[in-house]
């Protein structure tokens, strides 16, 4: 009797160390499979600007993307005077002053504005661009561009070759993805994307049109191929959660949006878009949105300005970093917002008696700064105007779509 006691009295032990093991097991898939749980991943996406080993992040259930974009780089004659070092060329420096401002960024968008294919092409600036081959990776590095537009009219100026050896460039950067030039008519008809954080982009680029007529149509995007245009915004949408599209147009220096920009915009808009980043003017330009009749947005940046160049006007050495949200919700809904724009200057020191002469490469300390702060640099520089005028100016432009820093 005593025995079959035990044994009875162990089944009830055993059956209760079940029922509790069985509910433990139950409550911790019941905590995370609830909404709004988290898990922890490897983010397999970081920017290949990022020196740093890849780390551990958090990642929510509706992921959200921070994305900057910046204008026009230009290595004019000046710029890469002043990145020239003893045995090399710093670019990266240049950015040294802005670029806290956006450093949480998942991805930065960038325009480089003609080729950086190197010695063997001839280095020159204006009007036939070719910097060095250090310029690209000096964006990567010092701006953190990763998603990068080769796209404008510039970039055919050394001919044909010279643009495939910027692409070697870039490519053998590995940003997240570059658009705009190409190698051959399969490489034009293919579309660039980039998975980051679980949203998958697809990065277009297009340009009004190319100095160099001589180079082959598939060489540069031409926004006014509309059968090319329709064809990859098409795959595009089909394909990503998200499309950006980098065009570089325009009136240059003029703060106002053309009737060939709007019209851009809307065929872009029409065909699925999400949002439109515009360079080329060399100035700033308004921010827009258009309503789509699939319920969607388009957001437009008509023109972000330059960023980084030696040019002459006031209006051309105020530019910015625009940075918006792109959020994926869990029924796969992606929507951009939090639109923000830090207003940027850039800097260099010239005389009166230097620019009477024109002579542009006496111009030195050539440094890109955020316009709130660069009450001192204004000061040392041939321009007659302030710190709140010029944000005033930027305001105004932009209009009220955008949140000025």
């Amino acid at each position: 009797m005593k025995i079959i006691k035990r044994k009875k009295l162990k089944f009830k032990l055993a059956l209760i160390i079940v029922i509790i093991i069985s509910l433990a097991v139950i409550g911790l898939w019941w905590y995370l499979a609830k909404p709004g749980s988290t898990k922890v991943t490897s983010d397999p996406e970081q920017s290949s600007s990022d020196t740093q080993p890849s780390t551990t992040v958090i990642a929510t259930e509706d992921p959200v993307l921070h994305m900057a974009a910046m204008g026009d780089m230009l290595a004019h004659d000046t710029i890469i005077a002043n990145a020239t070092t003893e045995t090399s060329y710093n670019f990266a420096h240049y950015f040294q002053n802005i670029r806290s401002s956006y450093g949480m960024a998942d991805a930065v968008i960038c325009n480089q504005e003609g080729p950086s294919s190197g010695d063997s092409f001839g280095i020159s600036g204006y009007p036939s661009f070719n910097a060095p081959i250090e310029f690209a990776a000096g964006l990567q590095s010092g701006a953190g561009c990763n998603l990068i537009n080769l796209a404008n009219n510039h970039m055919g100026d050394k001919g044909v070759a010279a643009t495939n050896a910027t692409i070697n460039v870039w490519d053998n950067l590995k940003p997240l993805a570059r658009a705009g030039a190409n190698k051959s008519d399969f490489d034009q008809n293919e579309v660039s994307y980039a998975t980051v954080k679980g949203i998958k982009m697809a990065f277009l680029a297009f340009t009004d049109f190319n100095n160099n007529s001589s180079t082959p149509a598939y060489s540069v995007n031409n926004y006014h191929d509309e059968s090319l245009v329709r064809s990859l915004v098409t795959q595009a949408r089909l394909n990503a959660d998200v499309v950006i599209v980098s065009m570089h147009w325009g009136v240059e220096d003029s703060n106002t949006v053309s009737s060939d920009q709007k019209n851009q915009a809307n065929l872009l808009s029409s065909l699925g878009a999400d949002v439109i980043i515009g360079t080329g003017p060399h100035v700033l330009q308004k921010v827009d949105t258009i309503n789509r009749d699939d319920g969607g947005k388009t957001i437009v940046w008509y023109s972000l300005g330059n960023m980084l160049s030696s040019q002459f006007y006031t209006k051309e050495l105020i530019g910015g970093i625009a940075q918006f949200d792109i959020e994926k919700s869990g029924s796969n809904t992606v929507s951009v917002s939090n639109l923000t724009f830090t207003p940027t200057y850039m800097h260099y020191e010239w005389t009166a008696a230097e620019q009477a002469n024109n002579d542009l490469l006496a111009r030195k300390n050539a440094m890109i700064y955020l316009l709130d702060l660069a009450e001192d640099p204004l000061s040392r520089s041939l321009l007659d105007t302030t710190v709140e005028v010029q944000k005033q100016y930027v305001i105004d432009t932009l209009g009220p779509s955008v949140t000025v820093k």
